[in-house]
């Protein structure tokens, strides 16, 4: 008699969460829904992890543990699909932690048939030393959209994580649908992307299911990154071909153009994060290279830039970084001098 096979396969790559991988393994565990494997894939992990994992595996004969080398989390998941023996596959992040009905809600919905993403509700849980906020973006009901509409829901911060969504297991066989193990980070979206171009539709789910937790100081979304650029570049690529494919119309483009030209900017900030090492005239090199690059060039020209400064845009326009940065470090005097004569000012009058 063989093996009966789980209907979901729940993939969890693990590496250095030694404080976290017990909350989280807990919460499957938890699962109103009771028929998945959990696959573990211990990435090489320095700390207690690995033995973590062992010890939940001894206790739940639906648990599976996998050591590996560090090869980073894309090689993690995709040794999870590939072992993976559920119809669906479902992904969970070793540091989060999810709801009793995050498998139930989202199986829900793709049980009914049809070549459809379920996205679910999410909880942002700040936890950093003492102080917790959270801040929740969900859905007000179910309602089923056309793929073509994806990147008004992304935009809200929701559709693209792995986490709050479950998958077919034979379309990503048969498609042969990865993750790129080059990237690391922005690789759910580019999973999910390409996954969507075999989906007619994606439907969403109002409920909380899944809690992201902001406190892992291992998170690749933490810290200052040298190569920020280059995802943005891909990511952007990755959605515009999309976005093409799907024959969104020109408001569309135009609120994905500004969405980008938004996020560029944010890059041209990283680079003068205070972890950046390189000297200043390297940094406005490398800045006003990202001014005259072709992506950023088409965003700004097809971008919603009515609410910028108009100084400021009508520099950007002349890709001279050179002269933005001039212009941010006369603003940054002005403040500061506006806050010193405030100051004197409040000083004088407590004198009195």
């Amino acid at each position: 008699m063989g093996t009966i096979k789980p209907i979901i396969s729940i993939i969890i790559p693990v590496f250095n969460v030694e404080k976290y991988i017990n909350r989280c393994i807990d919460s499957i565990l938890a699962q109103t829904f009771s028929d998945f494997e959990l696959i573990l894939i211990n990435d090489g992990s320095i700390d207690k992890s690995g033995s973590i994992c062992e010890h939940f595996a001894k206790e739940d004969s639906r648990i599976k543990v996998i050591h590996l080398n560090n090869g980073g989390v894309s090689n993690a998941r995709n040794t999870g699909i590939a072992l993976a023996q559920g119809d669906y596959l479902m992904f969970c992040d070793s540091d989060d932690y999810v709801e009793i009905n995050w498998c139930s809600d989202l199986y829900e919905s793709i049980k009914q048939g049809g070549n459809i993403l379920p996205v679910s509700g999410i909880r942002f849980v700040y936890q950093i030393r003492k102080k917790k906020e959270e801040t929740i973006k969900a859905f007000p009901k179910k309602e089923s959209f056309d793929k073509g509409k994806y990147f008004e829901t992304y935009k809200k911060g929701l559709s693209g994580s792995l986490c709050c969504k479950i998958y077919d297991r034979k379309i990503i066989v048969e498609n042969s649908i990865s993750f790129d193990t080059k990237v690391n980070r922005g690789e759910d979206l580019l999973f999910n992307l390409t996954y969507m171009r075999h989906m007619d539709s994606f439907v969403t789910i109002p409920t909380i299911t899944y809690n992201y937790v902001h406190s892992n100081e291992y998170s690749l979304m933490n810290g200052y990154r040298k190569d920020l650029f280059d995802i943005a570049v891909r990511v952007y690529y990755a959605w515009k071909d999309y976005l093409i494919q799907n024959n969104v119309d020109s408001k569309q483009f135009e609120e994905f153009a500004t969405f980008y030209y938004l996020n560029f900017l944010n890059v041209l900030k990283n680079t003068f994060d205070e972890r950046n090492k390189d000297k200043l005239v390297k940094k406005l090199i490398y800045n006003n290279q990202i001014l005259n690059s072709s992506e950023f060039i088409e965003c700004i020209e097809l971008a919603d830039t009515t609410k910028e400064d108009s100084r400021y845009l009508k520099l950007l326009k002349t890709n001279n970084y050179y002269l933005v940065w001039l212009l941010e470090q006369a603003i940054k005097v002005k403040k500061s001098l506006m806050r010193n004569k405030k100051f004197f000012r409040l000083s004088y009058f407590k004198r009195d």
